[in-house]
């Protein structure tokens, strides 16, 4: 397996068990928490979520951590007075705008990231010491696996990882083995010997085909982690594209060039040169540099042009599908799962 997530989704969101009864409507005609109280429930949260009596709880082996999280969370309104949906949507609606409200968001940053790592944390605690090697994977590891994979790739400190090891390795196949390996490793948390665990997770399509949620849960996993792959690498090649700029009279000069051309224009250079800047984008800075060196002015300078203009599509590619990421964050996140 080469690509793996869990969409961080709406906060502390969660639908009501099977067999449970709606709360009555009376019960959602309270009034919205104010600033002091949303930042009281999410610093008692955080609180919570530390402590070591809930990491006791989360390794009871008869209940689901990211559920039973989400229930720990939610049950810090009760003591408001607050009641649980209401208070959780006030909370989704947070958006800085002012002094206070700033304040409050990033507490629920921090709310939020506390979440992913306390259930990252207590997968870790109900490690299994044994791994399976022969038997079929039940549905509810795969989800698990889903998710702990998904929550991973969100964290800030995996983000920094794999800007990290990226830039230490030009090899594009190798870069994506990182990604992999975090896969893998989550099969291991779970209990699954990871080569039996692969096996099974390349046959869900045939296993699983009438599984909506399955299925989408793996289409979302597979997208999160190519996306990721995709933002780290082309964040890797704008830094490289900044240091060129800022250190090459030449590519200033080409980017002044592309600035006076039409669309048209551009879209010719790119057609002229596309494979070889497809090359010299896919080299270690060093090497390209040495490799423009060795061209003719007038050559040097259309590679630069059409590295210019390449530069900045994948600039707009990256930042257009960290929109698209986020979007797809808040709306396919499994509901009962919603805490992040």
């Amino acid at each position: 397996l080469k690509l793996p997530g869990w969409p961080r989704g709406s906060l502390l969101r969660a639908a009501p068990a099977a067999g449970a009864m709606s709360a009555p409507s009376m019960a959602k005609m309270g009034s919205k928490p104010n600033m002091e109280q949303m930042k009281d429930f999410l610093n008692s949260g955080i609180k919570m979520m530390e402590s070591d009596a809930t990491r006791e709880i989360l390794k009871d082996p008869n209940v689901r951590p990211g559920p039973k999280l989400v229930e720990l969370q939610r049950a810090n309104w009760d003591t408001l007075g607050i009641d649980q949906d209401i208070g959780c949507e006030a909370l989704n609606e947070l958006a800085p705008s002012d002094a206070e409200t700033t304040e409050a968001f990033e507490i629920k940053h921090k709310f939020v990231y506390t979440a992913m790592r306390t259930f990252l944390r207590a997968l870790e605690d109900r490690r299994p010491s044994v791994l399976e090697k022969s038997k079929p994977m039940p549905r509810e590891v795969i989800l698990e696996f889903f998710n702990a994979c998904n929550t991973r790739l969100d964290l800030p400190e995996t983000s920094e990882f794999l800007l990290d090891h990226f830039a230490k390795t030009p090899d594009r196949e190798k870069r994506g083995d990182a990604i992999a390996e975090m896969q893998r490793q989550a099969l291991e948390v779970l209990g699954w010997e990871r080569t039996h665990g692969c096996a099974l997770l390349e046959k869900i399509p045939q296993d699983f085909a009438g599984d909506q949620e399955v299925l989408g849960m793996l289409q979302h996993w597979y997208m999160k982690a190519k996306q990721t792959f995709v933002m780290v690498e082309q964040i890797i090649i704008q830094r490289q594209f900044k240091e060129e700029m800022a250190g090459s009279d030449d590519m200033r000069k080409a980017a002044e060039l592309v600035d006076a051309m039409s669309p048209q224009e551009r879209g010719q250079v790119i057609e002229k040169m596309q494979k070889k800047v497809q090359v010299l984008v896919g080299l270690p800075m060093e090497a390209r540099q040495d490799h423009l060196k060795k061209q003719s002015p007038e050559d040097r300078m259309e590679l630069l042009k059409g590295l210019v203009i390449a530069f900045r599509v994948m600039q707009q590619q990256a930042s257009a599908m960290h929109e698209k990421q986020d979007a797809a964050s808040s709306d396919a996140a499994p509901p009962q799962q919603e805490m992040m």
